[in-house]
């Protein structure tokens, strides 16, 4: 059973859990109008079919994220991996989003404070993960 100690991590688990699954429902369900007005109402052509399509199928895999944050903020003590993914995670998706700014030029879509802010917020976000995760447990019991 968990422990009171892990609340703040539970309670950061479950907001995870519940961005990740309205975040998965509104790509799987969302029109071409709803991710122009997400997405900063980017040129129209950028926005084609086989985006759409892609974002469609990445709902699914972020509604199943969501689920597995869920069983995470449950028992955080049986699900370390869980923690563990996530930070990596985190940490990766704060590197990517600087990498396209200097490969893809995508200055000229978002600004580039936009950019750096996100990622430095990702990795406080990841950092924060880190402090709460549970600490190793003790011997198996046999």
């Amino acid at each position: 059973m968990p422990t009171s100690s892990y609340r703040a991590l539970r309670i950061l688990l479950s907001i995870f859990s519940a961005t990740a699954a309205v975040g998965g429902l509104v790509m799987i369900f969302g029109g071409k109008p709803l991710m122009l007005r997400l997405f900063l109402r980017p040129p129209e052509p950028e926005l084609s079919t086989l985006l759409l399509v892609t974002l469609k199928e990445l709902g699914g895999i972020v509604l199943m994220l969501s689920l597995l944050f869920y069983f995470a903020s449950r028992d955080p003590v049986r699900n370390v991996a869980i923690i563990d993914a996530l930070i990596v995670g985190v940490c990766v998706l704060a590197i990517t989003p600087l990498l396209s700014l200097y490969t893809l030029d995508l200055g000229r879509l978002y600004p580039a404070y936009l950019i750096w802010g996100r990622s430095v917020v990702r990795l406080a976000v990841a950092g924060l993960l880190y402090y709460l995760r549970p600490r190793e447990r003790g011997a198996p019991q046999q």
